[in-house]
């Protein structure tokens, strides 16, 4: 019977230390950071830099910005009742809050504040219980305030949270350190990046800050943006010769000491305030300009590492105009806006969904059924984009019906659709009107 042999795949050299056989790269390795488990200094990163704050902010603000709107039945003034409900207890605010500390802290608690549901907060949300006027705003709590995930998980699996804790415990901060549990069925919960399943259990059901897998980038931008200022500093280095300074340093007194000390003081303030140099006879002073060349192109690519780890264009994250023949940035940002667009569907329709029935019954004491949530285009098209679209999709409308292919009514339906989206065709009136 043959022994049988380790198989490694992939090139390898001993003799060059190429592949497994380098030293320089077998000597790398990942280890765990544990940032997400350290609030205070998440803090301290997001207080004190400014580009911890855009990389949290930015996408938080962006995936809020544009909001959504209704496609639905009801009459403008329902849709309006809502929105004026929403701005009164700052939803699209609290919502972004919510999600702005998921990024940071790995998770967060967005808590309905429910008239009349105050004794009830650890029991299911029961919507048959609930009465007009009984939404009373958003109450954000972000990981780092001690919010405690039930050992118990949902075990329904028609539940949108099949797997995940069936309740919090939550300290209200009311200056007596009240604890109070809440059904999971009454939280809008955000986490941070997603993590394995194992790593989710680790974590008590939460995610991983968004800074955990950027703070090595940004440590080395900001090494290399301080070492560069410092530089500056350095740019003319004046060298002074002096023939017995060894002599002196080595087997002088103390006071000869600092009556060197104070004569190079005495030298360098004539020298700043007259521009002339005394010297003594075998003294000499050289200057050495020192040159940046090269620096730029070394920050520029920190900067785009930056960039990329941050998953932010350049041009927003830094606020700075696209580099190169015909750059104009307009790819990156599409690119960006397509991801921001699915963390829209990812993390804030789910919450939207269990929010909005909740707003339906406060506004109009009842839920409708035929609502669809849309959010609108995160990047906004200009009046020339705008004016395209809408001059081909009416035409379409208006060749189908030439054709026969549709009738007056269908085609006043379809432009009064379309006068939703592109805000036309608004005095469309449907033939009994």
């Amino acid at each position: 019977m043959k022994k049988g042999r380790r198989a490694a795949d992939g090139y390898s050299n001993a003799a060059a230390f190429l592949g497994e056989d380098s030293p320089l790269l077998s000597a790398g390795t990942f280890l765990r950071s544990g940032l997400t488990s350290d609030p205070e200094r998440l803090t301290a990163m997001y207080r004190e830099s400014w580009l911890t704050m855009r990389i949290i902010d930015m996408p938080s603000e962006d995936m809020t910005r544009a909001w959504y709107r209704l496609n639905t039945s009801l009459p403008e003034k329902a849709l309006h009742d809502l929105s004026r409900l929403e701005a009164k207890h700052s939803v699209k605010q609290e919502i972004t809050n919510a999600i702005r500390w998921a990024r940071l802290y790995g998770g967060a608690l967005a808590v309905m504040v429910i008239r009349g549901e105050e004794d009830r907060l650890d029991q299911p949300l029961d919507m048959d219980l609930l009465l007009p006027d009984c939404f009373r705003g958003l109450l954000v709590l972000d990981r780092s305030q001690g919010i405690q995930p039930s050992a118990e998980l949902v075990e329904d699996l028609d539940d949108p949270d099949f797997g995940l804790p069936l309740s919090y415990t939550v300290n209200l901060d009311t200056g007596d350190y009240r604890t109070v549990t809440i059904h999971h069925s009454r939280v809008l919960r955000f986490v941070g990046r997603e993590l394995p399943r194992m790593e989710t259990v680790r974590e008590d059901y939460w995610g991983a800050s968004e800074m955990e897998h950027i703070q090595d980038e940004l440590q080395k931008r900001s090494a290399a943006s301080a070492n560069i200022a410092q530089l500056i500093f350095q740019a003319n280095i004046t060298t002074l010769k002096m023939s017995d300074y060894g002599e002196v340093l080595n087997c002088g007194t103390d006071l000869q000491r600092r009556n060197v000390e104070e004569a190079m003081s005495l030298e360098n303030r004539f020298r700043t305030s007259y521009g002339l140099q005394l010297l003594s006879k075998d003294d000499s002073l050289e200057n050495h300009a020192y040159s940046f060349s090269g620096l730029a192109e070394i920050y520029e690519q920190f900067m785009m590492d930056m960039a990329g780890a941050a998953e932010i264009p350049a041009t927003r994250l830094f606020g700075r105009s696209p580099q190169g023949m015909n750059a104009t940035g307009e790819s990156d940002l599409r690119n960006y806006y397509d991801m921001i667009s699915q963390m829209q569907e990812r993390i804030l329709r789910p919450a939207l969904e269990r929010l909005l029935p909740v707003l339906a019954v406060s506004c109009w004491g009842f839920v409708p059924e035929d609502t669809e949530i849309v959010f609108e285009p995160v990047m906004t098209p200009t009046p020339a984009e705008r004016a395209d679209r809408a001059d081909k999709r009416s035409d379409k409308v208006i060749r189908a019906y030439e054709a026969g292919l549709i009738t007056l009514e269908e085609a006043r339906a379809d432009l009064k659709a379309l006068g939703v989206d592109m805000g036309i065709f608004t005095k469309v009136q449907d033939p009994a009107g």
